[in-house]
């Protein structure tokens, strides 16, 4: 008996509970529960046509499907009624990377864990000649286990036999120089740059970030400007508790020539690895005027650092007691505490 090669209509069924956000003008995402799964899932919706974006959204379920990986969303299924055609991922109630950074600082042994989880994903995606090319703290999620998971590839595509690819659009903020000066064609350095900035705002934090942003971004040309003579972001803000390590990874990600960036993603994973210092799980936290840092050590003893901002004096309280500092700086005291 031979089977017939027809595709079969198959129904789900799935209620919109909230919408959670909205990918384009004519794109919604939903909060919805799956009936038959009787779980929550993450629903991204478009009209049924044949337009551009409609394809765009099934290009992008299959290319999440051609991606399996530990660190890259999965997709559920994909589906279309008369009305719209929808692609359904797990909902993750952690959120997103960029959720968890707008509540407080990210330690840096977190930077380093989320950095390599979520870049493993992105080797493992190009490694099927895949570029992503949105990758930002946005569509990073957090699993229920706690891990960065990559997400969002509606912009992702698959680069011609010579690894290049067209940018045809971007998000502005992680815009990679080079797309100004070949005519919108990119490689994975595209994909490098934007994991360069994804580190910088997990290590700087996001209000210094989007401060930057606003203040070169007056224009096109200032913005351009700043981007290429590497004043956006600016390398010097990195706060003292960051080792240098991981500053040079970051630093050599941001390179606007992209012959001295890296030359791809598993050299970053492995410097990464290799990162080793005592002082890791500082918590910074900023005020208007100072940033205090905050840890507990295994004895339970618990340090707490304050540094006026523009000064480079710092006072410790241990215990509760105020201590004079062995280290002449800052990140000496910080990297070096055991």
């Amino acid at each position: 008996m031979t089977m017939e090669k027809i595709y079969s209509p198959a129904l789900v069924s799935f209620k919109k509970i909230r919408e959670i956000g909205q990918e384009g003008r004519n794109s919604k995402v939903y909060l919805a529960h799956d009936e038959y799964m009787d779980a929550e899932i993450v629903v991204k919706e478009i009209a049924n046509s044949k337009n551009e974006q409609t394809q765009r959204l099934l290009k992008e379920a299959q290319i999440l499907y051609a991606s399996s990986h530990p660190n890259v969303v999965q997709i559920q299924y994909a589906c279309k009624d008369d009305n719209n055609v929808y692609i359904a991922m797990p909902f993750y109630q952690n959120g997103s990377l960029k959720s968890l950074m707008a509540t407080r600082m990210l330690t840096t042994r977190e930077i380093i864990r989320y950095a390599i989880q979520f870049i493993s994903g992105v080797a493992h995606i190009h490694s099927k000649c895949l570029v992503h090319l949105d990758i930002k703290p946005d569509n990073i999620l957090l699993s229920d286990n706690n891990e960065a998971l990559l997400s969002d590839f509606g912009l992702a595509d698959y680069t011609d036999e010579n690894g290049w690819y067209q940018v045809t659009c971007h998000y502005i903020k992680h815009t990679a120089p080079e797309i100004h000066q070949q005519n919108g064609w990119a490689t994975v350095q595209f994909d490098i740059f934007q994991i360069g900035l994804t580190l910088y705002r997990m290590c700087a934090g996001d209000k210094a970030f989007n401060a930057q942003f606003e203040r070169v971004a007056t224009s096109n040309d200032s913005f351009l400007s700043a981007l290429t003579n590497k004043k956006f972001p600016t390398r010097s803000i990195i706060l003292p508790h960051i080792p240098e390590p991981l500053m040079k990874i970051v630093c050599q990600c941001l390179e606007v020539d992209v012959e001295k960036r890296y030359n791809n993603v598993r050299d970053i994973l492995n410097d990464l690895s290799k990162i080793d210092y005592n002082g890791l799980d500082w918590q910074c936290t900023e005020s208007d005027t100072s940033h205090e840092w905050n840890f507990t050590d295994e004895k339970g003893l618990t340090y707490q650092v304050t540094r006026q901002k523009g000064e480079k004096a710092y006072t410790v309280v241990k215990n509760n007691r105020k201590t004079t500092p062995k280290s002449d700086t800052l990140r000496d005291y910080l990297l070096t505490l055991k």
